[in-house]
């Protein structure tokens, strides 16, 4: 399949500086042209609006959470959450961090809603300090 058929060619107009600072970016992580960087930077703004606005039925993703090790029951409650929501969970991982900071990743496939039920349930623990979700359009 050739992706660069029926590509249409996008005039922006903006302030000097905030392109200066984009082509130092995309310069800084290898991309070969601001092309390729603007096209990803698009995919990702489209990716984060459906996701937030829910115009989608599916998604796919990343979820990260960090916790502190410290709440006696807190690993347990996470893990009974994960397992409550294996219908959506492909992977997760665990990371130490320091002693008493872990990080999990969780790997989503499934329902949008069962997604956002699943950071709802996690951030509502205590002990739990921050979950964000980085979708991914396939």
């Amino acid at each position: 399949m050739d992706r660069t058929a029926g590509a249409k060619r996008l005039s922006v107009s903006l302030p000097s500086p905030l392109v200066d600072e984009f082509d130092a970016v995309w310069q800084n992580m290898k991309y070969d042209d601001r092309s390729k960087a603007v096209h990803d930077a698009i995919r990702n703004f489209i990716t984060e609006h459906k996701w937030m606005h829910q115009e989608t039925d599916e998604i796919m993703g990343a979820l990260a959470l960090l916790y502190y090790f410290d709440k006696p029951t807190l690993l347990n409650a996470i893990m009974r959450t994960q397992h409550e929501f294996e219908n959506i969970i492909a992977s997760s991982m665990h990371v130490h961090l320091t002693k008493d900071k872990c990080l999990e990743i969780i790997a989503v496939k499934g329902s949008a809603q069962h997604t956002k039920n699943l950071m709802q349930k996690l951030m509502a623990r205590k002990g739990v300090k921050q979950v964000k979700f980085a979708a991914i359009t396939p």
